[in-house]
């Protein structure tokens, strides 16, 4: 490389170096892995998960306390008159009842009473009822941890997917970095070649031309980078002026041949499926045992007085303030619907088609993962093989593009032979990139589909 070109290149370097000691100055440093951390802290949709899954485990306690006795105590005192005529009807709630003797008339004496009452019912015995319902909830519990893992395994595939796509905006920013320098050098040694009648001037407006398309490609990359930036702050939470990533990168690990793995069992796309699964069979039980007899103890007792007289003669208004008579009551009451048997058995089948649409949704999410790694493992035979070829590859663009310069530098070559082995040069680079950036998303999709994230964490480790 002509001396006027490391020079170059040395001092593009010496102020990225500055830009990025500026950088870090302010921001520290961000990996792959404090990233996800970073995101697994803060962001809305898994704080949302959290709390739906506290408000689960929270109506596991609000079905218990339903459970509990019914205890009921009341009292009251009334004041009114005491017309009774005998017959029958329908309170619906609209008439209120009077206890009084039938007389040949109606009056408009007054009469006080006194009325305590304490109850208690207690469903004891439901065949089983009870364990159906606990059973559901723990399904509805498992159902809601397998979604908060699974939307953590999501996010986690979405920041490293966007700190993957910043990773690689940093390395192609640099290739047009460097191209840049490279056009801007040709372009100052032709135009001292143009000014010394070496050269014509139509290479001089070639290599300008050259320049402003390295530099508008150069610009066009730093936009890209930007848009990553503020993709990558959204998601930990932090500004987007302290956002600066490592950009460490452990090539020789993808050269490594992979073992051929199967998806795990326990994988947490599948893991929610299969509590969707148990949590449907768990509900057929609980419509089953709710048509069934409902068994229950009862308990009143009750204390009344009365301001009227065995007779049922008005006394004195203050004399049915207190209690005269005590009652108590025990039973046992058994209720059953006889028609909930027909809508229990109804809806029993249709729970049956939800268990097997739900165990059709695991199997298919069981096919797509295995199919993922599949294709991963395939794939990444061939790539390896491009890995291996792409230090070769660049030297010999790197060569060539040396040895067209030279050999304009001496007028040996036309401007049209050095630009191509330019652009040969840089598309090289940016084909490395791409080889590389396939490389690593292979990886990834089989890092998503073993559930195992240690080996690809480990590619962007010092």
């Amino acid at each position: 490389m002509p001396r006027i070109a490391r020079c170059y290149l040395v001092w593009i370097s010496l102020f990225g170096c500055i830009g990025c000691a500026l950088v870090s100055a302010s921001a520290q440093v961000l990996t792959m892995e404090s990233a996800i951390d970073a995101s697994f802290a803060q962001y809305p949709t898994l704080a949302a998960r959290r709390s739906a899954l506290e408000a689960i485990r929270a109506n596991a306690q609000v079905v218990r306390d339903n459970r509990l006795p019914n205890v009921r105590v009341h009292d009251q005192i009334n004041v009114g008159t005491a017309n009774g005529l005998s017959g029958s009807y329908f309170s619906l709630g609209l008439i209120v009842p009077t206890s009084g003797g039938r007389r040949p008339g109606n009056y408009g004496d007054l009469a006080s009473g006194n009325i305590a009452l304490a109850s208690a019912d207690w469903e004891v015995f439901n065949f089983g009822r009870f364990t159906a319902e606990d059973q559901l909830i723990r399904a509805d519990v498992g159902v809601g941890e397998a979604g908060l893992e699974r939307e953590q395994f999501e996010l986690r595939q979405t920041v490293i997917r966007t700190y993957l796509d910043l990773f690689w905006t940093e390395q192609s920013l640099f290739i047009e970095e460097r191209n840049l320098a490279r056009v801007d050098t040709v372009r100052r040694i032709i135009g001292n070649l143009v000014r010394n009648g070496i050269r014509p001037g139509l290479d001089s407006s070639l290599a300008n031309v050259a320049f402003s398309r390295a530099r508008l490609a150069y610009l066009r990359m730093q936009e890209e980078r930007q848009r990553a930036q503020v993709q990558l702050a959204t998601l930990t939470g932090r500004p987007v002026e302290q956002i600066a990533i490592d950009t460490t990168f452990q090539i020789e690990p993808l050269l490594i041949p992979v073992a051929v793995s199967v998806a795990v069992p326990g994988h947490p796309l599948l893991r929610l499926q299969e509590r969707l699964v148990t949590r449907q069979a768990a509900e057929i039980a609980t419509i089953r045992k709710s048509a069934l007899p409902r068994v229950s103890l009862l308990a009143s007792a009750w204390a009344r007085g009365t301001s009227l007289d065995i007779e049922n003669n008005f006394g004195p208004v203050a004399s049915g303030l207190g209690y005269s008579r005590t009652n108590y009551l025990l039973g046992v009451a058994a209720t059953v619907n006889l028609m909930d048997f027909r809508r229990a058995a109804s809806r029993t089948r249709l729970q049956r088609f939800r268990v097997e649409e739900a165990r059709s949704q695991l199997a298919l999410a069981q096919l797509q993962i295995q199919n993922a790694l599949g294709i991963a493992d395939a794939q990444l035979t061939v790539v390896q093989t491009q890995l291996a070829e792409l230090p070769l590859v660049i030297r010999s663009a790197q060569d060539a593009y040396n040895q067209r310069l030279s050999l304009y530098n001496n007028g040996l070559e036309t401007i049209l032979s050095l630009t191509d082995a330019l652009t040969l040069l840089t598309t090289v680079e940016k084909e490395a990139v791409q080889t590389r950036m396939q490389a690593v998303r292979l990886r990834f999709q089989r890092a998503q589909a073993t559930n195992d994230f240690d080996t690809f964490y480990a590619l962007f480790r010092r």
